[in-house]
């Protein structure tokens, strides 16, 4: 039996102000540090073998964070790295044409049937996490957390529930959330908890 943690990076301004991240390194806010201590906090006795995270620094940061207390360095992955947005990275919603808005409807209704402007083809994105995930697992026996994005959380949640893949936009994750996969010993995966924010409720005075 093993664990793995699946964790979204802590808060961004962007995330506050709905922006798309993509591959911009976007520093963590206050907020958002306070989150990565949180989760450090709720991992304390995860008994992990070791963090990896996405080289993207508000992924890196909160990745330092929960490593920290386990007495190690996070190892930076680049396959953990969050969709590129192409066209649309930086930009709100209300920023884009009625052009790009079409566009960006029919993306999210049909990710695999329509390509982000200038950006990562879907399929490529699905097919790069799980390279990556699949090597992870291979190359570690206990418990281990994955520092990353909502984008490849999702595409990882969604192949192990077989989900279809235009359904994969649809699962909501929050900043700073734990998603956790059991593993039995046969190596089933079954998905134990999803956007799990129960432990950033209230930050105690030391950490």
């Amino acid at each position: 039996m093993r664990k793995v943690f699946l964790v979204r990076h802590g808060e961004t301004d962007w995330n506050v102000k709905m922006r798309f991240q993509g591959r911009e390194d976007v520093p963590l806010n206050e907020l958002g540090i306070s989150e990565a201590r949180l989760l450090s906090r709720c991992l304390k006795d995860a008994r992990l073998e070791a963090v990896f995270s996405s080289p993207l620094l508000r992924a890196r940061k909160t990745a330092e964070i929960v490593a920290f207390r386990h007495g190690f360095v996070p190892r930076v992955v680049v396959g953990l790295q969050e969709i590129d947005f192409g066209k649309w990275e930086g930009l709100t919603y209300d920023d884009l044409d009625e052009v790009e808005k079409e566009r960006l409807s029919l993306w999210l209704n049909n990710p695999t049937g329509h390509d982000i402007p200038g950006g990562e083809p879907f399929r490529d994105f699905w097919d790069r996490i799980w390279s990556t995930y699949d090597c992870l697992l291979q190359k570690t026996d206990g418990n281990i957390a994955v520092v990353t994005h909502a984008g490849a959380i999702k595409v990882l949640v969604a192949g192990i529930l077989k989900m279809p893949l235009s359904m994969v936009i649809r699962l909501k994750l929050s900043p700073g959330s734990l998603t956790t996969i059991l593993y039995d010993s046969w190596g089933n995966p079954y998905l134990e908890s999803f956007n799990d924010t129960c432990h950033l409720r209230k930050e105690p005075k030391k950490v």
